[in-house]
């Protein structure tokens, strides 16, 4: 059974692990820099120290987007434990869409109200294309 991590327990174990590793920068200050040099939002050493602790708990998701580019792991690391305990073992990453869906849920939120009722009119006309193709007889 997966146990439960906090974001704040798996961005440590991200940062430590490569500490250990010795691949990616030491201090948040240094975390902080090479996302910016990545092209990525800007990111204070302290807001990031924030996160990592705990004090900071639910961070936008192109600050998860940003930290998942930068120690090279899916952003569902950061919501499914699944995925988390897989690569922190070193495994691949199971792709059974939870992650993905909980991904698109915390984006849609930063959306307006018009903005989320097109990503629903879309995932509607996605899902009945998908039907249809499903339910299609085969050429016997």
């Amino acid at each position: 059974m997966t146990r439960r991590r906090t974001f704040a327990q798996k961005l440590t174990t991200l940062i430590e692990g490569a500490r250990a590793a010795g691949g990616l920068p030491h201090s948040y200050r240094e975390l902080s820099s090479a996302i910016d040099e990545a092209g990525g939002p800007a990111m204070s050493p302290a807001y990031i120290q924030q996160l990592a602790t705990g004090k900071r708990i639910n961070p936008k998701i192109h600050y998860v987007e940003a930290l998942a580019k930068l120690f090279d792991v899916p952003v569902a690391y950061f919501f499914d434990d699944d995925v988390a305990e897989e690569i922190d073992r070193g495994e691949a990453p199971r792709a059974d869409g939870a992650g993905e869906a909980r991904l698109m849920a915390m984006r849609a939120q930063e959306l307006s109200p018009e903005g989320r009722r097109q990503i629903m009119d879309l995932l509607e006309l996605v899902e009945r294309y998908e039907r249809t193709d499903r339910d299609k007889p085969t050429g016997n």
